[in-house]
């Protein structure tokens, strides 16, 4: 029957056998702490259990399970506030960001919009100075360009009063 002794026996009784000293006996066995069980662990437990199709009975299986781990239901409720505090601070975390990230879009657009403005302008000064400068004589032509308009300038004002020459 020793061969089917308790470890801790059967060790001390082959040293007392062999004749050496008895090994130093276990520490002592102490509770260890329940294992650590939260809101993710259950939500995981949770998932893989069809709820859709009787939540009830579903809710007393993981209650029963719980119990069974010594899992108390209060310390897993109090974790999932904790979770959820945690996650609306992220969410509202973001939201700020965006908000910061959307002002600066804003801020950017309105650069655009000046810059393109004055992009239009430029160019549209740009194309009138060419235009200008196409069609304005050589300087070797001015002379005679000049008596060919005098030709052509008007001879009366609006109301009709003749013009000194």
């Amino acid at each position: 029957m020793a061969m089917f002794a308790k470890k801790e026996n059967w060790e001390q009784k082959v040293a007392a056998e062999v004749g050496g000293p008895a090994p130093a006996p276990p520490p002592a066995k102490t509770a260890q702490p329940p294992l650590k069980y939260g809101i993710a662990e259950t939500i995981q437990l949770m998932r893989s259990l069809p709820a859709e199709q009787n939540g009830e009975l579903v809710v007393r299986v993981v209650r029963a399970t719980l119990a069974s781990l010594n899992v108390r239901l209060p310390e897993i409720i109090d974790d999932a506030s904790r979770k959820e505090k945690a996650v609306r601070e992220r969410i509202a975390d973001f939201h700020a960001k965006n908000a910061e990230l959307e002002k600066q879009l804003e801020a950017h657009r309105q650069e655009i919009a000046s810059l393109e403005a004055d992009l239009k302008e430029t160019s549209e000064v740009k194309e009138r100075l060419q235009l200008a400068e196409g069609s304005a004589p050589a300087p070797a032509q001015m002379s005679g360009a000049m008596s060919i308009a005098a030709d052509k300038l008007p001879t009366t004002t609006l109301i009709g009063t003749p013009l000194a020459r």
